[in-house]
């Protein structure tokens, strides 16, 4: 007898099965900022994405963002999640010394905008070169995209660049030393613009790209409706009778995020056959459990099958990267400055911010029993007798069962008592007791007991007896027909960038510093007609870009420009 679980499509429902006119429903768009299209194996890409509606504002919708990195055989090289908020959702990618030289496509999207007939995706052309890895010759090469190096003479040019009419982006000096401290000021000329904007400063690479391949947007015709994920990450599959193949409604589901700051979450299927669960706690755990609540004798009758929010887009046609002979010196020189500054990742790294703290759903209600304070006893059933008094077992071997007791009743019986109570053991829903029961008595932390009739979800409990073991990560029998892992990875946490300061004579002053991204704030809110910020130059010399894109607070796409040039000192 087993329960077979799988992934097929995406959080979707048929467009058959909703109940309304699927356009006039509003829509949204992605729209991707990154620090660089040209970068070298060993350099960090940077990204945000802003999510809008029609109006380029930003969107009340979508709460998840999706941002992938792939190949033109459309592998995925990464594939990242992100937590939306006010529209925005931030990440960056470590590029490895094992990827290939290429041409790779950065796809943003939410679950939402695939329903767009157009823009159901941004995307952008990300230029790789290896320089740790010979490039293969591929025979199947059908275009060429040339990097041709710029002269010194085109790259003073771009100093001449005006600015924008709109904003000003200016810099206190022209010029600048190593280590120096840079101060930028950002002008309106239109008064307050509102909005939000990325600003990067990075050296100008020495390439002229040419012969760029063309991007294509397909979006393929889809009888589905992707459903906005308006609270959270959407978690969705749909429950089949394996009799008929006919979906059954009215089946109870869990979902497990595991960890000492777990998820737990209950749904019901309906006339469908479809669950949801939304899910806006962060986590952490790479790997979930999700159950059908059935009893092992009904269990084989059913199929459960997840829904995959990825999605596949047209293979592209093979290209060749062409690199100019007059490109080695630079190639070098930046492949050496790399390694240094990745040596002394440790001292640079960004600090990453861990996520809120998940309390429990049922927080301190009830009576909680830690072990420690009491003898303790070596099975858990033992445990419950003489410690854990307000739930017993009755039973034995398979034929186990827990019950809740009302300490005020005479007969010491919880109300509803002839439903069973909701068993948990470290986040995770236990159906068969004896996972609880056969557990070793010394390793488990504390005993919850919720002696009240307990609703949770869509589903009454006589009560709740929550289980937290000392690990806290506690897995049920996964042999088991009605347990399986679903690999669900977490959204990206946000981080706080690395910014040298060497207004003082610290460490620092004894490490190298061989930056080219010398700053990068993805989300700065402009209130004012005027913002003023600083970074300091690093030890590499040359001509510095500085740019600022983003929308205005009335759907204006801008972005503006400016240069500054780093000399040794």
């Amino acid at each position: 007898m087993v329960l077979f679980f799988g992934f097929a499509g995406n959080s979707q429902i048929p467009k058959q099965e909703v109940a309304v006119d699927i356009s006039i429903f509003p829509q949204e768009k992605v729209q991707l900022s990154i620090n660089s299209n040209i970068l070298l194996a060993g350099e960090l890409l940077q990204y945000k994405g802003l999510v809008l509606n029609t109006t380029n504002k930003p969107s009340d919708l979508s709460k998840i963002l999706y941002v992938s990195m792939r190949n033109e055989e459309d592998s995925i090289i990464f594939s990242h999640k992100l937590i939306v908020e006010k529209g925005i959702g931030i990440g960056d990618f470590f590029i490895p010394s094992t990827l290939k030289t290429g041409i790779y496509r950065l796809i943003g999207y939410t679950n939402f905008s695939r329903n767009n007939i157009q823009n159901s995706f941004i995307q952008k052309d990300l230029y790789v070169v290896n320089t740790f890895v010979k490039t293969e010759t591929n025979n199947k090469i059908i275009d060429t995209v040339w990097f041709n190096a710029l002269s010194s003479n085109d790259l003073e040019s771009l100093i001449k660049n005006s600015p924008s009419e709109s904003i000003q982006i200016a810099t206190d000096k022209e010029s600048y030393g190593y280590r120096e401290k840079v101060t930028l000021h950002i002008e309106s000329s239109v008064g307050a613009l509102g909005g939000d904007f990325a600003i990067s400063v990075r050296k100008v690479n020495p390439v002229e790209i040419l012969d760029k391949p063309s991007s294509t947007k397909e979006n393929p015709f889809s009888d589905k409706f992707y459903i906005p994920e308006l609270r959270g990450e959407l978690i969705s599959g749909v429950v089949l009778s394996k009799i008929d193949n006919k979906p059954v409604s009215n089946k109870i589901v869990s979902l497990t995020i595991p960890g000492k700051d777990y998820v737990f979450k209950l749904a019901k299927t309906n006339g469908e056959g479809r669950f949801f669960f939304s899910v806006a706690e962060g986590y952490d755990a790479e790997e979930s459990i999700v159950q059908l609540n059935e009893t092992e004798k009904d269990i084989a009758n059913f199929t459960l099958t997840l829904d995959n929010k990825n999605f596949d887009l047209q293979k592209k046609n093979p290209v060749v990267l062409k690199l100019d002979q007059n490109l080695k010196d630079w190639l070098e020189g930046r492949s050496v400055q790399l390694q240094i500054e990745n040596a002394y990742f440790d001292a640079k790294k960004d600090s990453i911010l861990d996520n809120k703290i998940n309390p429990a759903f049922y927080d301190s209600l009830g009576t909680l029993f830690l072990l420690d304070d009491y003898t303790r006893f070596p099975t858990v059933k033992e445990t419950f007798v003489e410690v854990v008094t307000m739930a017993a077992v009755r039973g034995s071997g398979d034929e186990s069962r827990f019950l809740v007791n009302n300490a005020y009743d005479p007969n010491r019986l919880a109300k509803f008592n002839d439903l069973p109570p909701l068993v948990i053991m470290d986040g995770m829903l236990v159906q068969n007791n004896n996972d609880v029961l056969n557990y070793n008595a010394r390793e488990i932390k504390s005993i919850r007991i919720v002696p009240q009739p307990y609703r949770y979800g869509p589903k009454i409990y006589s009560g709740l007896i929550a289980v937290e073991t000392k690990t806290g990560n506690f897995a049920p029998n996964l042999s088991e027909d009605y347990v399986e892992k679903v690999k669900l990875p977490p959204t990206v946490k946000k981080k706080q960038n690395y910014r040298p300061d060497y207004s003082e004579n610290t460490i620092l002053s004894r490490i190298p510093d061989y930056r080219v991204q010398l700053f990068w704030q993805p989300n700065l809110i402009l209130l004012d007609e005027e913002y003023s910020t600083f970074f300091y130059t690093s030890d590499v010399s040359g001509i510095f870009e500085v740019t600022m894109e983003g929308f205005s607070e009335n759907g204006t796409h801008i972005v503006s420009k400016n240069y500054f040039n780093v000399k040794e000192n």
